[in-house]
């Protein structure tokens, strides 16, 4: 029996291990993001716990142990590996708030969330030694069997737990069920590998498993309406005069979308006021307006223009099928007939469409303030946008950028300039915080384009503890040239499937040198 149910517990033990890497960039995501950065501090903190209950486990399990002190080792770890799991959504708030700043969250916060995997790593990595002393002091069983049999189950553990959570776990039970579920299966190994069946040793261990699965789960941080494969999805109502009602979508750390239930063409977001401007300019000009969105969230500006008087055909395209449902049915974007959704990857999705299908408008609207998807940001995609506009079309793109100097716009026009002859960068007068919306428009024709050098647009304000106002924005026009003027030191870089550094454009980080750039 023994040569079954050791190398199952090492099965059990590395897919929770897996599953805690998974659970704790999805339990940060509402703080962090789920950028680049978030998941290689992951990985680094689970791998390094990993290693260094790898190193303490072998010692602990030297000549001098006995099968006793062996069995007690492994229910300690398992026992301490399903606390600090279950702890993990508990502390995810507490530890992200001390780790904050005016800024909001840098590479401290990134590290210190990722930190909270390392101590279930830790106990976990301690197993496999353990469990392989405890084989070879059993003459019964055949060591190379066994030890080939343990390496085995922690491999097939890791890999299905890194399916059961990627594909089964998350979206049921959301990133605080998946470490709840894999603490639980750590503290049900530990109690079972207690080595003394005494009630009075045994009734208290297990009462410790059952409290703590019943309670921690209770006590964690921001909580999603929705855990969905991609994202956690959270509303915040905020009334309006006169008994109206504002609904924003928050997607993981950022407010994605805000939506008036009573008047959809009222836009309380500056870039989304500034976006519909620059596509009234396009809609004009046709006699039959088609828009397509690439990145729906709540689906504010496509509902706003298939609802205006001379209604616009708006197509959306949006990865996450909760996020559209929640669009449709919560958002009140399901009211308008004339608004179409496929799901699907935006890239993908737009390549499958009939070739003769054009738009007046494409809008991207699927970056978050701490992450981008590399591959809608590329010349490649660009020359597949182009395709798909009408002669009087405009592509805008709605990037969340740092405000000084926004890095990641720049590239995204310059690379824009490498197909379209006219490309703006729009840049409020006053931004807030370090990170800031900038909208990039690029036109087909430049002589239908709304090139005006400023534009003042009404957006909400919400301050603490206050009902929400309206306040004008006012929003600059740089081209180009102008924009490289205004950011002497900094350059943008032409942007390629092969290459693009998202993440350290989003960090501040230059990838090219300003000199070489304008040559």
């Amino acid at each position: 029996m023994i040569r079954l149910l050791l190398p199952l517990a090492v099965l059990l033990s590395a897919a929770s291990s897996l599953a805690i890497e998974l659970a704790i960039v999805r339990l940060g995501a509402p703080y962090l993001g789920q950028s680049l950065l978030p998941w290689s501090a992951a990985i680094a903190s689970v791998l390094l716990g990993l290693t260094a209950g790898h190193v303490l486990g072998g010692l602990a399990s030297g000549e001098a142990a006995t099968s006793r002190a062996l069995r007690g080792w492994l229910s300690a770890m398992w026992l301490a590996a399903g606390v600090a799991a279950m702890l993990m959504p508990v502390l995810i708030g507490p530890v992200a708030t001390a780790f904050s700043s005016e800024n909001g969250f840098g590479l401290d916060a990134v590290a210190a969330i990722a930190a909270l995997a390392a101590p279930p790593s830790f106990a976990a990595g301690f197993v496999s030694p353990l469990a392989l002393r405890l084989a070879a002091r059993m003459t019964q069983l055949s060591l190379p069997r066994m030890v080939g049999a343990i390496y085995a189950a922690s491999a097939i553990g890791s890999v299905a737990g890194t399916v059961l959570a990627g594909f089964v776990v998350l979206e049921r039970f959301g990133a605080a069920g998946l470490a709840t579920l894999a603490g639980g299966v750590w503290l049900l190994l530990g109690a079972l590998a207690l080595p003394a069946r005494k009630p009075a040793i045994v009734a208290p261990v297990y009462g410790l498993v059952l409290a703590t699965i019943g309670v921690l789960p209770w006590l964690g941080g921001k909580q999603c309406l929705v855990e969905s494969r991609y994202t956690c999805i959270r509303l915040l109502d905020k009334p309006l005069a006169g008994g109206g009602l504002l609904r924003f979508m928050i997607l993981d750390e950022g407010v994605h979308s805000a939506s008036d239930r009573d008047r959809p063409q009222r836009l309380h977001l500056g870039y989304a006021a500034l976006a519909d401007r620059l596509a009234q300019a396009a809609f004009e000009k046709a006699a039959a307006p088609r828009a397509l969105v690439i990145g729906g969230g709540g689906a504010t500006l496509p509902r706003a223009w298939a609802s205006a008087d001379k209604p616009v055909a708006a197509t959306v395209i949006e990865l996450d099928a909760e996020v559209a449902a929640i669009a449709r049915d919560i958002m009140w974007a399901g009211r308008n007939g004339r608004l179409d959704t496929l799901i699907g990857d935006g890239r993908a999705v737009l390549r499958a469409l009939p070739r003769a299908q054009v738009y007046d408008v494409v809008l991207m609207d699927a970056y978050r303030s701490r992450s981008v998807p590399p591959h809608l940001v590329t010349t490649e995609f660009d020359r597949d946008v182009a395709t798909r506009l009408t002669p009087s079309g405009v592509y805008l793109s709605n990037v969340i950028d740092r405000a000084d100097p926004p890095l990641l716009a720049l590239s995204i026009a310059a690379t824009l300039m490498s197909v379209f002859p006219a490309v703006d960068i729009w840049v409020a007068e006053t931004p807030t915080g370090s990170t800031t919306n900038i909208v990039v428009a690029a036109w087909l024709s430049p002589e239908h384009a709304l090139r005006l050098p400023q534009l003042t647009v009404d957006a909400t304000v919400m301050e603490a503890g206050d009902a929400v106002r309206m306040q004008p924005v006012t929003w600059r026009r740089f081209d180009l040239a102008a924009a490289r003027a205004r950011w002497p030191q900094a350059c943008g870089a032409i942007l390629t499937d092969d290459w693009t550094p998202v993440d350290r454009l989003l960090a501040g980080r230059a990838v090219c040198d300003v000199k070489a750039a304008r040559r």
